[in-house]
C-alpha cells in the first residue's frame, strides 16, 4: 500500500528528474531574423518611430535598421509573429501620406541573428 508522503515524495523525484532534463524548464526559443526593405523616399525620419514600436512587440530582441540601408532587420523569438505582421506593424506607424513603406523580402540576409540587445 502507497501512503500519501511516499505518493508526496514521488512526485517531487518526478518533477526534479523533469525539471533537469529539460523537459520543465522553458527555454527561450532560438533568435530568427526578419528583413524587410524600406522603399520610397525619405524613410530616416521614421527610423526612431519604427525601432521604438518594434521593441514594444513580444518577442523582438533586437531591431537594427542601420546595418543594410534601406533596410529593418529584426531580430525575434521565432514561432512569434509572422514577416507580414511585421510589415503592418511598421507600415501602421508610417503616416498615410508618408512616401516610406515596408515590404517583406524573401530573406537574402543570411548573416545569424545578432545577439540581443537590451538598448533601445
Amino acid at each position: 500500500m502507497v501512503t500519501n508522503s511516499q505518493q508526496g515524495i514521488t512526485a517531487i523525484i518526478l518533477t526534479l528528474a523533469l525539471a533537469s532534463a529539460g523537459i520543465l524548464h522553458a527555454e527561450p526559443r532560438a533568435n530568427e531574423r526578419i528583413a524587410l526593405a524600406l522603399s520610397g523616399q525619405n524613410c530616416s525620419p521614421y527610423h526612431q518611430a519604427i525601432a521604438k514600436t518594434l521593441y514594444q512587440v513580444h518577442g523582438v530582441t533586437r531591431v537594427d535598421m542601420t546595418l543594410i540601408d534601406g533596410h529593418v532587420l529584426i531580430d525575434r523569438v521565432q514561432d512569434q509573429r509572422t514577416a507580414e505582421d511585421f510589415r503592418a506593424i511598421i507600415n501602421g506607424v508610417l503616416p498615410s501620406d508618408a512616401q516610406c513603406r515596408a515590404e517583406v523580402m524573401e530573406s537574402c540576409i543570411s548573416a545569424d541573428p545578432m545577439p540581443p540587445s537590451h538598448a533601445h
